[in-house]
């Protein structure tokens, strides 16, 4: 009986652990792995070292570090995008993006527009903030013109830091897409 109670207390099981560093946004290789053998603990969650070929191709969603052993919250699918860049919805009607229509891969100016009641606040000065000053970005994706409410959703890719501040000019409708020359 001594002898299986001392089995359990040293009990070990096969986990994945980060072999080398890797960097936010980056695919994970079999290289970047490792194969730790650790105590059972109920506590812990690494992932076991038998799903190796899964993990494989993830993308690592914080920074790896040598040592460190490996959990789901940790890795992820490839979002397609590079680091330091994020997709933004934007929601458009007719007349707020060109009538030729946009492709993936065209380079775009995003701007804000005043609409029919811009702000004025009692000082004089406009209610506009950070997200008002133009912004470059790459069109993602066109949806289909939604027949109840005429808006056509275009993803577009932008810099990271510009994210919430388009998100945010997003939500209010005021703004327009200006397709910039190829190349440029």
């Amino acid at each position: 009986m001594a002898y299986s109670a001392g089995q359990m207390l040293t009990s070990h099981t096969d986990v994945l652990a980060v072999a080398r560093d890797v960097p936010v946004g980056e695919t994970i290789t079999a290289a970047d792995l490792a194969v730790a053998s650790v105590p059972a603990d109920p506590n812990l969650s690494p992932i076991p070292a038998a799903e190796q070929a899964q993990v494989i191709g993830m993308v690592a969603q914080v920074p790896l570090v040598p040592g460190q052993l490996l959990t789901r919250a940790q890795i992820g699918v490839d979002t397609g995008l590079p680091a330091g860049e994020v997709l933004v919805a934007l929601p458009l009607q007719e007349g707020q993006f060109p009538a030729s229509g946009l492709s993936p891969g065209q380079q775009v100016l995003v701007v804000a527009t005043p609409g029919a009641a811009a702000s004025v606040i009692q000082d004089g000065t406009s209610g506009e903030g950070p997200q008002d000053v133009p912004v470059e970005a790459t069109v993602a994706e066109v949806g289909p013109v939604n027949p109840s409410t005429q808006v056509t959703v275009i993803d577009v890719r932008l810099d990271q830091e510009d994210g919430p501040s388009m998100a945010a000019l997003a939500s209010t409708g005021r703004l327009a897409l200006i397709l910039l020359p190829a190349g440029g």
